[in-house]
């Protein structure tokens, strides 16, 4: 048994030197979970433009509804009127007419009062502005699950690379020992044959392995944004945390979903835009002032010119008797929205703490399948080592070793899969309860 296990380091170690000669490591710089999560919340093309939507949101909260609206203008007219009399006798005469005006305003205009619509109006853009930062948030939240997930594929990934290269291995020792018999005369063609297609199909698996780790490399590039060249790799390992508390995370996802947030500032807007149709039942105050400055130069007036200015103002007041009960329409389909936004964040919560039922039962699970599964990793080593021990004595059949190998495969990939699943349920408990950056 000893000499099976310092041929497999031996062959492993040998494996693993040629992998790396092979594929050269200078100017490789290994990166963390944290420096991929900055880099992408720098360059990811979804949080830019989803930063650049949130700064126009920003842009529209202002205090316009309050404000009144001035407007300056002038006006400079010339014209030239070529008059021709005939008289009686024939005679003409011509007369050339030259009239030039220019008139200056300044007007100003101000609603006073409109029930209440502009008090609503700017309320309305603050929570608009609430919603646009918890959509902005909802896309970083998703980015950094989306990276996560990837960072820790790649990891068992890489494990899945690890455990196949010493199945390789262990095929490799199995179809050089079925060899040896072979060219000794001690065993018939039929078994290092069948270890050369068991080697082959494992070296397959193996090839298979290196494509999706590239493939995961390159899904973690696109995230970053940065060059699929880029000399990056991830030395890891999968840790889940085991102090997770339904009862916590439920109280978490109600108070704090980025997603339910979004949707309550959202039935505020629905309940506002009722304030803004019941609005226009009520009478409107409107002032306005101005300045005009006149000044006329015609040739057909006694004087060479006149000009005037003055102010002017006055106050206007508008009252709505009926309107075809189109005010009425618009407030019976504010309340119908406001309804349904009421309805939408019911749904939600409820959906949401389905899920996150689910999801916490399938964590609790996954946690207790990597203890089981250890274990039988453990088993399956055990087994195949002894195993190998029996089938270089030759009291084993090239078959029978074979389940031993798959037997240790199966119950390693088992629990490699029960990491990886359980550390994705706890990430996404943490982005269900609003807790992702905590």
């Amino acid at each position: 048994m000893r000499f099976n296990r310092i041929m497999v380091i031996a062959f492993f170690m040998t494996l693993s030197v040629s992998i790396k000669a092979a594929t050269p490591q200078e100017g490789f710089r290994f990166i963390t979970l944290e420096e991929c999560i900055s880099r992408a919340l720098e360059a990811n093309y979804s949080v830019i433009i989803s930063q650049n939507s949130l700064e126009i949101t920003r842009n529209n909260v202002t205090l316009s509804p309050f404000l009144p609206s001035v407007t300056v203008g002038s006006r400079l007219s010339d014209s030239r009127v070529e008059q021709r009399n005939y008289n009686s006798e024939g005679l003409v005469d011509d007369v050339s007419v030259k009239t030039t005006s220019v008139i200056n305003s300044a007007n100003l205009n101000w609603r006073l009062f409109d029930g209440m619509s502009m008090f609503a109006t700017r309320d309305k853009q603050l929570e608009l502005l609430a919603m646009g930062e918890y959509n902005f948030k909802s896309v970083v939240e998703n980015l950094v699950m989306r990276l996560s997930s990837q960072y820790y594929q790649i990891i068992s990934i890489q494990n899945q690379v690890d455990l196949l290269t010493e199945l390789v291995a262990i095929s490799q020792i199995r179809y050089n020992q079925a060899l040896t018999r072979y060219n000794i005369g001690s065993d018939s063609g039929l078994e290092y044959k069948q270890a050369k297609i068991y080697l082959n199909s494992d070296s397959s698996r193996l090839m298979l392995q290196k494509e999706n780790l590239k493939n995961g490399y390159l899904e973690l590039f696109r995230l970053m944004n940065i060059p699929f060249t880029s000399q990056l790799q991830i030395r890891d390992s999968i840790i889940p945390e085991r102090e997770l508390q339904l009862d916590e995370l439920l109280y978490k996802a109600m108070e704090d979903n980025t997603s339910l947030n979004s949707l309550r500032a959202g039935e505020r807007v629905a309940l506002l835009d009722i304030q803004i149709a019941k609005s226009s039942r009520y009478p409107t105050l409107d002032l306005s002032a101005g300045y005009n400055y006149n000044f006329n130069r015609s040739q057909i007036m006694p004087s060479r010119f006149n000009d005037s200015d003055g102010f002017n103002w006055g106050l206007s007041l508008s009252i709505p008797v009926f309107s075809g009960n189109e005010i009425t329409r618009r407030i019976r389909n504010a309340g119908i929205t406001h309804q349904n936004a009421k309805l939408t964040l019911l749904k939600a919560q409820q959906d949401l703490e389905a899920e996150l039922r689910q999801i916490y039962n399938l964590y609790n699970n996954n946690l207790r399948l990597i203890a089981f599964e250890e274990e039988s990793r453990e088993s399956a080593s055990l087994n195949l080592e002894a195993a190998m021990e029996k089938y270089r004595l030759g009291s084993l059949s090239g078959i029978e070793f074979r389940d031993y190998q798959l037997s240790y495969l199966d119950a390693s990939d088992r629990k490699l899969r029960a990491l990886y699943q359980t550390k994705i349920s706890e990430i996404t408990l943490h982005l269900m309860a609003g807790e992702l950056f905590r």
